[in-house]
This record gives C-alpha cells, structure tokens and sequence, in this order.
C-alpha cells in the first residue's frame, strides 16, 4: 500500500523522455537514479545474506548471521524469521532499505562456489527457511530482493552459460522457492541471474519474469539485474526488467532513449516499469524519509545472543561413537588441532562478505569454557592465496588518494586526501570521494611489517589494476604487464609471490603503489603475508594429540576455497587436511572431528573418528556456539540440508556439471540430491536430513488429519536429557512403472522441530503438509496435475530413517 500522498501518475506525466530513461538505471553502485526536479528520492541497496554491508567492503563493521545452509540446517522458519528481523535493523543502520538477499538457489552439486549462501538441495526446505527469512527482514521495513531468478547454480561461465533445464524440472525444483517467497512472504523484489535459462538471459526473459513471475504468481514488486547481469537495451524493457544494476546505465539511460526514438520501443514501454519504480519508492516510503541516512554500526548485546542460538541450531552431529560428546567428566589434556581452529571460518567470499563486529575464534572460546590447559597444534596450511597479514605484525595504515593513476603521485603532487586503512584489502565499487573518478583512481598505501620470527616470509599481491610493492624502499613485485584472470570475481590479476628473508622483531616499511585507469567495475588489491615453515606442522599435531587425552581435530574450508566467482573443483579438503586427521586419528584416545565448510565434503578418515560435527559457516559467534554445543551445555540442533556423498562422481550431477560448450545440461531433471540417490539406490555418506542429538528419540505414532491436512505425531525422549527432534515427512506414489525416468520415488512436504522434550516424556506435534506433496508437473498439459497410484506419507527423523508409513 502506498506511504504518501505522491500522485504516481502526475510524475510519470512530468517526467522526461531522459528522466524516464534515468530511473530504470542505477545512479551507481548502491542507489536508484533519484529526479530533484520533481523530488523523487533516491533509495540505497546493500548486499546479504549474511549480514548487511553498507556501501563499502572495507568500510563500517557489520552483524554477520550464520550462512544461508547453516539457516537452512536448523530446519526451524520461526528461528529464522527472528535472524531475518535482525537483518533488517541492520539493513536499516546501512541507510538501505533493500537486503540483496536471501540466495534461494539449489545446491545441483555440492562443489558449487556460492552454495553457502544457497539454503538445501531441496525446494520445499529452501521455500519454507526463505519466506521465513523474508517475512523477518520486511516486517521491519525493508524489502529483500530473492536471487537468482532462476538455474544460477554454478559459477563456471557464470555470465554465458546456458542452463538447460526441463520443464518439470524448473517447475518441481528451481521455482518452487520464488514462487513461495512470492505467493506466501510477499517479497518486494527479486534479482535475475547471470546465466541463460534455456536460451535468452534470464534478465530477458519474458517467460519468466512477465508469464511466470507476474502474471502467473502475482508479483507487484520490482525486477532488477543481478550487476552487470543485463545485456541488451530493448529485450530487457519487453521482458519486465525494471531495473538495471549498477549505475551508470550500460544498457539503458541515453541508449534507451534512442531506442524510443527510432521506433523500436515507446514511451509507454518505459513508463510501465518506471511506474512499479516510483510505487516501489512509495511502498518503502523513500519519499517520508528523504535520502539515504549516514551509514552506522549495530552491536547489541541481544543479537550476539540470537546469532549464537542460531549458530548451535545450525551444528549438525553426523557420528557420535564411544560417548565422545558431549565433553564431561575429568577431560584431561585436549589437544585442539587444525587449521580453522584460530580464527576459524565464519563466511563465505563475495558479495556475501561483511566485516564482522565480533569474530569468536574457535580455540580461545574453548580455552575460556575448558581452561588454559587446552593445548594447540596448527598442524596445516590450507590457503589458496596468501592469507591475510595477522594484525600484530602490521603498523598502523594510510591510504593517500590521487584522481589521475599516480601520475600526479610520480610528479610530487601531494595527494587529494588521506585516510587510515583497515586492513591491506582494499576494493572499490564505488570512489572513495567524490573527487577521484573510479576509473582513474590512485592510491599509495603506507605501514610497516615487524616479523615476529625470523625466516623466509613471502608476500603476494593481486588486484584489478596495476601494483607495486616495495619493501624499505626496494621494489619487490610489479604486476604492470601482467594479464587478467585469477581475482576478484574474474577481473583482477593472479597472485604474485615473492620470498624475502626477514628478521624477528626488525620493523620493514610497506608501500604498495596502486592505479587503475580505463573502464572499470570494481578496483582494489590485496597484500597476502605467509610466515616461515620453521617446524613440521604435522609432526607437531601428532605429537600432541598422542600425548593428550581428546583430539578436537577443527579442518574445513575458506573464503578462499568457497567463493563467489568460481567453483570448487573437488569435494575434498584443501591440502592436507585428510592426511592430517587420519595421523591424528591413528594415535589419539578419542577423536572428535569438527567441519567448518559450506558445502559438504569427502571423509575418507570417518571410520578412524569417534565424533563428526559439521558446523558450516555459522556466523560471528562460531567459537562460543562450538564451545556451547561440545561441552553439552546447548544441544547440536541441525540435521543436514543436503546430501553429503560419499565422492563427487557418485552426486547426480557429476558427470554434466559445470558444462560444456557454453551449456549446462541439467540431465538429471528432477532427480537432485536425496531424490537421486533414494531413486536409483546409491549409498551416500550421509542422508538428507540425517542429524544426532545428545538423547534418543522415538516417533511412537503418527496419523494423518484430513482436517488440517496435516500429519499428528507424538515424539517421546528415550534417553537421559532434555532434547528436541526434527520430524520429517516425506511422499511417496507407488506405481508400477514411473511416469518419467527422473520421477522421485519420495520427496519432502513438511517438517518440524519439536518443542524441548524433557527424559522419558512425549509431545504431540503437527506437521503441514505442503498441498503439492501428490502432483506433479505435465509438460503436455503445462500444469499440475495428481500423481497416479497408491499414496503414502513416510514420517521418520531423515530421508532414509522412516518410522511410519501412512496410507493417504
């Protein structure tokens, strides 16, 4: 409902052939095109989903919540509606009112680079964490923008590709979440993806964002592109898209102004979407507010404490052999071993990436929960890149800025401004000042290095644009003449290295000379800064873990290895890893193996270990949600939103993905995930859905109630402890001969998380059951249409572990 008393149509009337033009373009990375001769505002969008992030990657400290298959794990919308009102005040405390999130993509395969951000391999879990997450962030007056509409599964050729997928396919799976974040969380816009979709782009395609999202579904809100994800001028306004992102226009602005005036569009072709623009404005009352406010940042006391409860409800227990957890009793010497343990993983790389408020380390929140007896062992590197330098070797930092590359710099023209730096990552998408035009940005950055050991150190340097970098005044590396590829989404250059022997306790200058002239999206650089190897890493661990009690072993991946702008390669861990728990393992007591990733990964160790628990990238407060849930005092409440194979060949997509010949043929059709593996009989590593409490349950009955169309269940604790159980139902047609090859034997439609549940009592729950649990879609037909044969609805703890089975 419109906020003011703005009369839309009179501004449509007023504006200019060039005014009308302008608003279906960005005025730059992060705003609208605002028109002060009429008083139309302008309005500020920030990235997700992880957090809010302001105008700047570098800039003010952000709240970062659990990542999106860490949500998606608890299996509880209700907890997550609460991380989604939290966005929102963050989103607030940006001066944006529009959440570029959340990423409602599937997991095809789990080497996917942006499946962190994504939610389940599963449509029906994907919809209902969503609407969720959506339903929280707009109720406080904001408006999340769901992407990638639609089959952005991959970030191989992620610009070009075409993904082909079938009817079916697209309506059973990939547009289930939309459509549900549409019809029931009301979403006020949505992001086309980059990739083709059978075809045309898919910010040019009428099919999906006038037939399907409009028409079909009803959306009011706007359409814009995912950055630079729009690549025509005329097909784009046919389509539907409202919106061009970023500003300036590429594709629209004065090119869509010409293409008026040749004939190939019309003033009304333009003033139908600048009209969902401005009711968009009014609908966020961009109008009552005015511009933007100045950006601030939040940390409260209460979102720590949500965050930490959201993190412990995404921890998901896979093993748990000889009572390894939860830890009690006289623990002994523990070692904590691996290379996530110190500062551990919290997100994600990309456009999800916030600089955190808080970042609780795994090892120090142990330390703190169980004493300074805890001993530790790095015992691997795992870095794609450099790491960045540890803030104690580093002196203080300034960033001195010129408007035409470092010409004026060389001729001894003192620099327009200076500022101090945060960190030696630096990325623009926007100038630093209103003075220094992106394209021709200089900057010099000045700090010093204090080893604190001394040996070969090396230093690394990529970035989009030229560098140089000197060390006490000699030049160490100068990447001028080198190509692009390797960073920063694809346009920067890859890493330079260099080995220098430095001092313990001597201080060295740093200068990293920096310019970047000419076209541009996006300029920075970044220093990388890796110690000596002065000792055997691995040694060092297995020494320690045979001379301790309990091994807590914490591996996993990074924001190196899980990234927007490609896709892993492998499921295995990075480096060595693998190696490095099975040594440990081979002479520990017990062994219990933490998972800090995104995705899923290989374990060819896990019958060494007593314990696995997968934690994702579960947010700022991972250190303090692991100590919670290792030492019992909060229960592991996750269950697996994906499947975890066994190895890469073995997943359904393995042998299509990423694509060949500038297509993704999406073979496996309806057939993702568990419903592959369930359908033609594979064993995975861990089932869908598979997730260990500390105490034991029992689905002791189960009934369906046509009334409510819902199942009744009651759920008893059989064990020793307080806990709570995620009951699942999943559907079933048995017939003699499927409809299709890629027809599911079962799939989910609906779940949920009991209440705590005290030793030796029972509660009854309902579960909904989503109203398509028995159709499928017709391709001949183009609809819904009843699955023939007889009806069943399985109820169990996972999609493999079934207690009852219900005749409908």
């Amino acid at each position: 409902m419109p906020r003011s008393n703005v009369d839309l149509d009179s501004l449509i009337a007023q504006l200019t052939l060039e005014e009308l033009a302008g608003l279906l373009g960005g005025s730059d990375v992060w705003h609208t095109m605002p028109v002060e001769r009429l008083g139309i505002p302008m309005i500020r969008v920030t990235d997700g989903p992880a957090g809010a992030r302001g105008t700047s990657f570098t800039g003010l400290a952000s709240v970062n919540t659990p990542c999106g298959t860490a949500l998606a794990a608890t299996f509880d919308p209700a907890l997550v509606k609460r991380v989604g009102h939290l966005l929102g005040l963050e989103t607030r405390a940006k001066g944006a009112r529009v959440l570029l999130a959340p990423t409602i993509n599937l997991h095809r395969t789990p080497v996917g680079g942006r499946n962190f951000e994504c939610m389940s391999e599963d449509p029906y879990l994907t919809a209902r964490i969503a609407v969720g997450y959506v339903q929280g962030l707009q109720a406080e007056g904001v408006a999340a923008c769901a992407k990638h509409f639609v089959g952005n599964d991959t970030e191989f050729e992620r610009m070009t590709i075409d993904s082909q997928i079938s009817e079916s396919a697209m309506r059973e799976l990939y547009l289930v979440p939309f459509e549900a974040v549409v019809r029931e969380g009301g979403v006020k816009s949505i992001m086309t993806a980059y990739n083709r979709i059978n075809g045309p782009h898919a910010a040019d395609s009428t099919e999906l964002i006038t037939d399907i999202l409009r028409n079909e579904w009803g959306f009011d809100g706007i359409v814009m592109s995912d950055w630079f994800g729009l690549h025509s001028t005329v097909e784009g306004i046919r389509s539907g898209l409202d919106l061009e992102m970023p500003g300036p226009a590429i594709h629209r602005g004065a090119k869509l102004v010409a293409a008026v005036e040749s004939g190939a569009l019309t003033r009304a072709d333009l003033e139908a979407p600048a009209r969902r623009m401005l009711r968009f404005l009014d609908d966020m009352g961009a109008w009552e507010d005015g511009q933007p406010s100045p950006e601030t940042t939040r940390d409260e006391p209460a979102d720590r404490v949500l965050l930490r409860e959201a993190a412990t409800a995404s921890m998901t227990l896979l093993k748990n052999t000889n009572a390894a957890l939860p830890l009690k009793g006289d623990l002994g010497r523990i070692a904590v071993i691996g290379p996530n343990a110190d500062p551990g993983q919290i997100m994600g790389g990309g456009s999800a990436f916030v600089n955190a408020v808080h970042w609780s380390s795994p090892l120090r929140a142990l330390r703190n929960a169980l004493g300074e007896t805890i001993s530790f062992a790095k015992g691997c590197r795992t870095h794609r890149t450099l790491p960045a330098p540890a803030r104690d070797v580093l002196g203080p930092i300034t960033l001195d800025y010129w408007a035409d590359g470092l010409t004026s710099y060389r001729n001894g023209v003192a620099p327009l401004f200076t500022e101090p730096g945060r960190g030696l990552k630096l990325m623009w998408m926007s100038p630093p000042s209103a003075d220094i035009p992106l394209q021709t940005i200089g900057c010099v950055t000045r700090t010093t290095i204090t080893p604190d050991e001394t040996g070969d150190w090396t230093i690394g340097c990529s970035g989009v644009g030229d560098s140089r970098i000197l060390l006490d005044g000699q030049e160490i590396i100068n990447d001028a003449n080198s190509p692009t590829g390797g960073s920063f989404f694809g346009m920067g250059k890859a890493e330079h290295k260099v080995t220098r022997h430095l001092e313990a306790r001597r201080t060295y200058e740093l200068v990293v000379e920096y310019e970047r002239k000419g076209e541009v999206v996006l300029a920075g650089f970044t220093i990388g800064l890796l110690p000596p190897v002065t000792a055997d890493l691995l040694l060092e661990a297995v020494d320690l873990a045979a001379h301790s009690d309990t091994s807590i072993i914490i591996v996993g991946t990074n924001d190196d290895w899980e990234s927007e702008g490609y896709d892993r390669t492998v499921m295995d861990l990075p480096g060595a890893q693998d190696n490095l728990i099975s040594e440990v393992a081979a002479v520990s007591k017990s062994t219990i193996v933490v998972i800090n990733a995104g995705s899923p990964v290989t374990m060819p160790w896990l019958h060494q270990v007593d314990a696995v628990l997968y934690t994702w990238f579960p947010g700022q407060e991972f250190g303090d949600a692991l100590a919670d849930v290792l030492t019992g005092s909060v229960e592991p409440g996750g269950r697996l939103p994906v499947t975890i194979p066994r190895r890469l060949e073995d997943t359904p997509a393995g042998e299509h993905h990423p694509g060949r010949n500038g297509i993704a043929q999406y073979r496996e059709g309806r057939l993702v995930g568990y419903r592959w593996y369930d359908t033609v009989g594979r064993e995975p590593l861990f089932e869908f859905g598979h997730g260990l409490g500390y105490s034991t349950t029992s689905i002791i009955s189960a009934h369906t109630d046509d009334s409510t169309g819902s199942v009744q269940c009651v759920v008893a604790n059989t064990g020793s402890r307080p806990t709570r159980e995620t009951v699942q139902v999943y559907a079933a047609v048995l017939t003699e001969e499927r409809v299709a090859a890629d027809q599911p034997t079962q799939k989910l439609v609906g779940f949920v998380r009991t209440p705590e549940i005290a030793p030796g009592q029972s509660v009854g729950v309902a579960i909904p059951v989503d109203s398509r649990a028995f159709e499928r879609w017709d391709e001949t037909v183009h609809g819904w249409v009843d699955l023939a044969g007889d009806r069943q609805l399985r109820v169990g703890t996972s999609s493999r572990t079934i207690a009852h089975t219900l005749a409908v």
